[in-house]
């Protein structure tokens, strides 16, 4: 049988410790993202503002004022 030392098997268990931690941030983050999650936001945001403050982007995005 292989022998394994002390710090090996400490290395060891870290390395997994960590790899296991690693994969449950990456399906935390990425399991609520979606594209419709920034349109929501910047609609929302868009609503925060005062008309005043929301004509110049609403101007800035419409397609058909860009075209004239």
């Amino acid at each position: 049988m292989i022998a394994m030392s002390f710090f090996t098997g400490l290395f060891a268990f870290i390395a997994i410790v960590s790899g296991a931690t690693l994969l449950i941030m990456i399906y935390f983050d990425n399991r609520n993202v979606r594209i419709d999650d920034g349109i929501a936001n910047f609609r929302r945001h868009i609503d925060a503002l005062s008309p005043e403050a929301r004509q110049s982007s609403v101007h800035r995005n419409n397609s058909e004022d860009r075209r004239n």
